[in-house]
């Protein structure tokens, strides 16, 4: 062997490191190496597991975001339909407000009318009072004698119905 090692122009010294960098090597493959590749396999693992986490709660994140804007959509909806309601109410409500302030109007003016009615004929009354009271002492003058009390009567009636036929 040392007569290819010369032959080669290799000397000992840089055979004993060729040597020793195959023990070396061989070393480190059973030794070293499987150690140094389950670490990096482990850490692949995890980096992998890390990026399926967080892709499924990136998933997760998505789906509760569009639950929240599904539940935005909805109470935005529910708040429309309840001011739909009110308004819808607040309309009722005002016409049940003039049908009740026409009711009341018509009220009062039909009292009113009635009132009127009632002092026209209070009026009439009197004034026919009045009318009977003159037409007595008319009477009483022109006569110049008392007048009975049918006599007076007769005469109030027939007075009467000639004042009632007038407009008042």
């Amino acid at each position: 062997m040392e007569g290819i090692i010369e032959s080669l122009g290799l000397n000992g010294t840089l055979v004993a490191q060729i040597f020793h960098f195959i023990i070396l090597l061989v070393f480190l493959r059973v030794v070293a190496y499987p150690p140094i590749v389950k670490m990096l396999e482990q850490r692949q693992a995890i980096i992998a597991n890390s990026v399926a986490a967080a892709e499924e709660e990136r998933k997760q994140a998505e789906a509760l975001r569009q639950s929240y804007l599904a539940d935005m959509q909805k109470a935005k909806e529910e708040a429309q339909a309840i001011i739909q309601q009110a308004t819808k109410a607040g309309e009722a409500q005002a016409q049940q407000i003039l049908e009740a302030a026409r009711a009341e109007a018509n009220r009062v003016k039909e009292n009113a009318l009635q009132e009127i009615e009632r002092e026209k004929e209070k009026a009439v009354a009197e004034l026919r009072d009045q009318v009977v009271t003159l037409s007595v002492l008319v009477a009483d003058k022109i006569i110049g004698k008392q007048i009975t009390q049918n006599l007076q009567h007769g005469l109030v009636e027939e007075f009467i119905k000639e004042a009632g036929d007038l407009p008042c």
